[in-house]
């Protein structure tokens, strides 16, 4: 038994001085948003074999950063010399933060300033040494929200009534629902959605057209955006007034301020002509 037990004790010892490098840990990110003035900090965190450990050279210790599908990494360390920036994240990285002061793991991170939408996307972490190498991959979604959104409708001589809400500037693609009421919301069906993409963002409209004999009541409406991949969701609502033929503003809130704008300055104009009245 005692021979037994040497030799699985001998034989996990051997196992174990085996292992070579490995990353224990990727922290990314998952969401970030655009241009917000926040730093991203991508975390590798990887261990060595004691015997590289103890020898304080790290011979042949190498991390790298691949970015997407790119065959060149955008990040590159080497113990014992300066940190490189290349690629899409070339200036765009603080090259002097440090994960530890161990000599082996100082510069394993990247510290992104301020990320905007184009460092949207798969970041690979991959350390080396002559004789192992280990990687890990995780995405890291750079959203942006809309610039503009704003939901409005208008009444055709015809009496039908058009439903439409805008977003622009929006990164990664939306989606976008309309809905009737703003409590227990319906989904309006056969909404025309419209998805177009310029300069890495996406702008989208959707469109309802309604006959005028099914909204005779003041109706609110509801524009939901979302962006699904960075769990982000708005809402813009607007009321419907049968009695005239478009919106005096965008929402239903500012449409409400308006009216009480419009009363005001008539019971105003009202008191300036007849102050005898008063």
């Amino acid at each position: 038994m005692v021979i037994m037990h040497s030799l699985v004790l001998l034989i996990a010892t051997a196992l174990l001085g085996a292992v070579g490098i490995q990353i224990t840990d990727l922290r990314v990110p998952s969401v970030v948003r655009n241009n917000s003035g926040s730093a991203a900090l991508l975390d590798c965190d990887y261990t060595l074999k004691p015997e590289e450990l103890a020898a304080h050279s790290y011979a042949g210790l190498v991390v790298k950063w691949y970015f997407n599908s790119s065959p060149s990494p955008v990040y590159q360390w080497i113990p014992g010399q300066k940190p490189q920036d290349l690629g899409i994240l070339k200036g765009k990285l603080d090259l002097k933060h440090r994960s530890s002061d161990h000599g082996a793991t100082m510069y394993r991170a990247l510290y992104i300033r301020n990320p905007t939408t184009e460092l949207s996307g798969e970041y690979k972490c991959l350390v080396s040494t002559f004789d192992d190498e280990d990687f890990m991959t995780k995405k890291m979604v750079v959203f942006a929200p809309e610039k503009k959104l704003y939901v409005t409708w208008w009444k055709h001589d015809s009496g039908v009534v058009n439903i439409t809400c805008i977003a622009q500037g929006v990164y990664p693609e939306p989606k976008m629902a309309l809905y009737l009421g703003s409590k227990n919301k319906d989904s309006l069906k056969d909404v025309v959605v419209e998805v177009t993409k310029e300069h890495r963002c996406y702008d989208i409209s959707a469109t309802k057209v309604l006959d005028g004999t099914d909204v005779q009541a003041t109706t609110m409406f509801v524009c939901e955006l979302r962006i699904p991949e960075a769990n982000y969701m708005v809402t813009r609502s607007i009321v419907y007034y049968p009695g005239i033929s478009h919106p005096l503003s965008e929402s239903g809130a500012d449409d409400l301020h308006c009216r009480r704008i419009i009363v005001m300055m008539i019971l105003l104009a009202l008191v300036s002509l007849s102050p005898a009245v008063w």
